[in-house]
């Protein structure tokens, strides 16, 4: 009777832990997209500090101009730091 509960037992516990598959795999894309969103964010701040620049001279339009292809480049950082998180995570769960 004891051997049965303890199999019993030990079937129950085990039984949440085979519930799921990972599998890992390395993807070369995430140093690629890490990359890219540090250019992206290096020309994000390039295009903020001349937004800054034309702003001082009194080049609104500019200015205007320049803040929103800051903003365009460090979207673009964001998107690519994503794809870099998914990429190198390389797990495709199964199950659940």
């Amino acid at each position: 009777m004891r051997t049965t509960y303890a199999i019993v037992l030990s079937a129950f516990l085990a039984a949440p832990a085979m519930a799921q598959v990972i599998i890992q795999t390395p993807n070369p894309d995430a140093s690629f997209h890490e990359q890219r969103a540090a250019q992206d964010r290096a020309a994000a701040r390039a295009e903020h500090q001349e937004a800054r620049e034309r702003a001082a001279v009194g080049d609104y339009q500019g200015a205007a101009e320049a803040q929103r292809d800051a903003r365009r480049d460090w979207h673009a950082a964001n998107r690519q730091d994503e794809h870099a998180e998914r990429d190198s995570s390389g797990a495709v769960i199964i199950g659940r």
